[in-house]
């Protein structure tokens, strides 16, 4: 692929996050995690292909308002396809003792192109995901031991959570993943202890369900403080920069209100007519006004341009009326999502549907697409225009390389829900043939947990967003985890009984 394919771009997200100083959008509108640590190699590359020809070296400075250079962008790539191959093998690792069964669980996987090629993608999405194979390998190993859990692993798990929430916000829903297993582990024993003959078993399986609840409530403490220090860290970068810290989920739920463009004009208007009635706060009545206003006023709604437009009815354009200009969109996605309507439900339903049924080969053409969104926004991208994706090329050839290439339409037969249907029957069989041991029951409700956990993940992207391929990653990716760790373990319990 680095030889290949040219490096993809999360259209313009990707370019304020590599480009733009630390402020507002790099810190509270994306996570800062990537915004931060992406510019590192860019400006390794930078600094060889200075060193190449001659020029000095440049500043630390560089770093606040980088240039992108086809070496730094090259350097970036190849850091995020090593992470990759690293965290991978940490995870195949983790889910099988056996040599032979990891080479199988390996080769299998580079069949999958989407992990890679979100790789070979500039966007906070990759770190994000890199991350998440890290703890899910993490995870594995915690409910492996049988008692206590070495301090390091509940360490690196709190570690590696935190950093996941620093790259992407609504990864914070990971913290859910280790509290949901023990809760399912705990069901599970107090279930065998129930219909157990044995006063012995019974005992047994009642001392085991405590543990597993003690260990549930030191994960919800973990993630609780996860959550928790990774506020407290991106309120500490805002006062480094000096710029307020405000919450930003009514900026993206901006998308989300689309749903109504696409909806009859009296239908959408009794629909916010009914909210107006609902709401008793004057502000948020006022954008909801705004709303009807823009939605059946324009041929083509953009939820940026009505987001300036909002702002400058609402309040003046300096910082502090912005942070309160926010406050009001906020109190509005409350708004909608309380007490919930049929029409926004129906909507959320639908775009969950449409989650369920993208394949991969789904979602990564959904990086091309979005790689080509330059063509339509050169002005706001300028920095694209020398790069070797974009340099002498038309939308044309950059999605020619996705229609030319085999690899990136594997695995087009399952749709997400043909794959559960298939991760659902091995766990099911790996249920059936390990009742009695300890170890991979916990790798059976730890693979469910993590199905389930990213199942939320999308549900809470539908909520909070219009749908987009891209955001089913952390639903496949979860899946996937569950499933490899499950195959490992059905493989190593058949070589061992052969053994």
């Amino acid at each position: 692929m680095l030889s290949v394919i040219p490096p993809l771009w999360r259209d313009i997200d990707a370019y304020v996050q590599v480009t733009q100083p630390p402020g507002a959008q790099t810190i509270l509108q994306y996570g800062p995690l990537y915004c931060l640590l992406a510019r590192i190699p860019i400006y390794l590359g930078y600094a060889i292909e200075c060193l190449r020809v001659g020029d000095p070296v440049p500043s630390v400075a560089f770093l606040l308002h980088p240039t992108l250079t086809d070496s730094g962008v090259f350097t970036l790539l190849l850091s995020q396809h090593v992470a990759l191959c690293w965290s991978a093998f940490y995870l195949i690792s983790a889910a099988s003792r056996f040599f032979l069964v990891r080479l199988l669980l390996a080769g299998v996987w580079v069949t999958n192109p989407l992990f890679y090629t979100f790789a070979h993608c500039v966007g906070s999405e990759t770190l994000s995901m890199i991350f998440l194979l890290l703890l899910g390998a993490t995870g594995i190993k915690i409910i492996s031991h049988r008692r206590k859990v070495p301090g390091r692993e509940w360490l690196l798990f709190g570690l590696l959570l935190w950093l996941s929430i620093l790259t992407r916000h609504l990864n914070a829903l990971l913290a859910a993943l280790m509290p949901v297993t023990f809760l399912l582990l705990s069901a599970h024993r107090v279930t065998l202890a129930a219909f157990a003959r044995s006063k012995l078993v019974r005992r047994g399986q009642r001392l085991r369900a405590r543990e597993d609840l003690r260990k549930t409530a030191v994960t919800l403490a973990i993630g609780l403080s996860c959550i928790v220090l990774a506020n407290i860290s991106s309120r500490g970068l805002c006062a480094a920069v000096h710029i307020p810290y405000r919450f930003q989920a009514g900026f993206a739920f901006l998308w989300r209100l689309e749903f109504l463009a696409r909806l009859p004009s009296e239908t959408a208007n009794e629909f916010l007519d009914r909210m107006a009635r609902d709401v008793s706060a004057p502000d948020v009545q006022k954008v909801i006004s705004q709303l009807r206003e823009a939605i059946h006023e324009t041929t083509a709604w953009e939820a940026t341009a009505f987001m300036r437009e909002t702002q400058a009815a609402l309040l003046a354009p300096d910082m502090k009326l912005q942070e309160e200009s926010m406050s009001v969109l906020n109190r509005t996605v409350v708004a909608f999502l309380w007490p919930p309507r049929d029409l926004f439900v129906n909507a959320v339903e639908t775009d969950f549907a449409r989650a369920r049924l993208t394949t991969i080969p789904d979602v990564g053409r959904s990086l091309f697409v979005h790689t080509i969104f330059y063509y339509s926004y050169r002005d706001v991208m300028p920095g694209y225009a020398p790069l070797i994706t974009f340099r002498d090329k038309t939308e044309n050839d950059i999605l020619a390389h996705y229609k030319r290439h085999s690899y990136f339409h594997r695995w087009k037969q399952f749709s997400y829900n043909a794959f559960w249907c298939l991760w659902f029957a091995l766990i099911l069989i790996l249920a059936l043939v390990t009742k009695k041991s300890s170890y991979e029951m916990a790798v059976v409700h730890y693979g469910l947990a993590a199905t389930l956990v990213g199942v939320a993940m999308i549900l809470a992207n539908c909520l909070l967003n219009e749908f987009q391929p891209r955001y089913t990653l952390p639903m496949w990716e979860l899946t996937i985890v569950s499933l490899w760790l499950v195959l490992g373990r059905s493989m190593d319990r058949w070589i061992g009984r052969k053994l």
